[in-house]
């Protein structure tokens, strides 16, 4: 009789578990490209993955920022993610540089996949511009920039992928519209 208690209570224990999911578990952002400084030529550089486990985050975000201009100094940034939070189509990763305590954010908007998509938005802050929580915040659609040459996917794994370019439905993530073509 006490195997079957405790098979009882292991199955309940069980069917409990996906109420008791952590936020931002399952959440998922990859991409790269570039912010165009004009038509031609070569701009900063993005690439990164990020993905929350329960509690745990992991990935990276690497940058190069060309915007002294060409045959100047790039200045490159590696950092590591401390966490993820996706809300539809739109996502906070937050971090630190490898090797140093210099504090990042990354935000990152899918506008779908094809041609007749907008192009996906980011915005990336560093130092003190940077905060360094995942939390929804009021400036969280500031310096959006258009990804150039490049894609951006968002997985909500709350509420399944992103890509069909619908609004995120939370007011701290949500973005600006975006001008017409």
């Amino acid at each position: 009789m006490r195997i079957t208690l405790t098979g009882a209570a292991a199955a309940a224990l069980l069917l409990l578990a996906p109420l008791t999911a952590i936020a931002g578990d399952g959440d998922k952002v990859t991409g790269g490209g570039q912010i165009l400084f004009a038509t031609k030529g070569a701009g900063n550089q993005i690439a990164f993955t990020a993905q929350q486990k329960g509690s745990e985050a992991t990935g990276q975000v690497q940058t190069i920022d060309r915007s002294a201009g060409k045959g100047r100094a790039q200045v490159k940034f590696h950092g590591v993610v401390d966490c993820v939070e996706a809300d539809g189509t739109m996502a906070k990763v937050g971090g630190h540089k490898k090797g140093g305590t210099q504090r990042f954010t990354l935000l990152v908007q899918d506008n779908g996949q094809g041609a007749a998509a907008d192009p996906d938005m980011i915005a990336f802050k560093k130092g003190d511009a940077a905060d360094p929580t995942c939390e929804p915040g009021d400036d969280d659609d500031d310096g959006l920039m258009a990804l150039g040459r490049g894609n951006a996917q968002v997985h909500d794994g709350q509420g399944g992928s992103s890509g069909d370019g619908g609004s995120t439905g939370a007011p701290g993530l949500a973005l600006p519209a975006l001008p017409a073509p």
